[in-house]
């Protein structure tokens, strides 16, 4: 579903990192990994074409996103949602007009479709009595499911998410998690995700990549359970049983 080949990202002369080479397989969870600073959500935007790589390229579903030209971004950009953190609901706007933007934006649906595939996806992120609150009006949960609700309007192949259980108590950050999982199975979703949280990493994830702020590359691709097991990498296994998490 995604290949990134040879990639190098950053800003301007500065590199976060380089010589990133992996695949996400069709279907799966696929973890982006590593401490704070290492650069996942920079290498996020670029799997989705919001930062332009240093070097190398990256590939959607077949599709080179790196050398597109206007049009076919624009075509590509109806494969896949995207999740950012805390939501990133426009304020001035409804739930519902939140989450029909994405519709508007890429289709010529009559208003009557719209409002139908609106509320559909509502009900999918259990916010179906919440079409005309405000996003100041929802919690820190009730924002990432409305985030997610605009995300599924076009039915994507491939969705990203950033950080999703950031800033949410266990018992809601379990129920996002369901959530996440509930979509790929239904929906057969490929799913990239950015995340430190441990449980959901082994709840949820089925492979990871490892990014390593020192050396600015990736150190590791595999099930989250082998490398915690297996590796010889010592921040590798210390990161995936928790000890590596204070500072990261």
């Amino acid at each position: 579903m995604i290949e990134v080949r040879d990639l190098a990202i950053g800003y301007g002369s500065r590199v976060i990192m380089k010589e990133l080479n992996f695949s996400v397989r069709r279907g799966e969870i696929f973890g982006l990994l590593g401490g704070s600073g290492c650069g996942k959500s920079t290498l996020m935007k670029n799997l989705i074409g919001l930062y332009p790589p240093l070097a190398g390229e990256v590939f959607l579903n077949g599709k080179n996103l790196t050398r597109a030209d206007a049009k076919e971004r624009r075509e590509l950009m109806r494969t896949f949602g995207v999740t950012y953190q805390g939501g990133a609901l426009f304020g001035s706007m409804t739930v519902a007009e939140n989450v029909a933007l994405p519709l508007q934006e890429f289709t010529d649906y009559p208003k009557e479709k719209i409002e139908e595939i609106v509320r559909e996806k509502l009900v999918l992120v259990d916010l179906a009595d919440f079409g005309n609150f405000m996003p100041a009006e929802l919690s820190g949960g009730m924002k990432k499911r409305a985030g997610l609700a605009r995300a599924l309007a076009l039915e994507p192949e491939l969705l990203f998410f950033d950080e999703p259980s950031a800033g949410l108590d266990p018992l809601a950050s379990a129920s996002l998690d369901r959530l996440i999982k509930s979509l790929r199975d239904q929906f057969h979703s490929t799913i990239v995700i950015v995340t430190h949280e441990l449980d959901s990493i082994f709840s949820i994830v089925d492979r990871v990549i490892m990014l390593d702020k020192n050396l600015r590359t990736a150190v590791a691709i595999g099930s989250p359970r082998e490398l915690r097991d297996h590796t010889d990498i010592p921040w590798v296994k210390q990161f995936l049983n928790r000890d590596g998490l204070k500072g990261a």
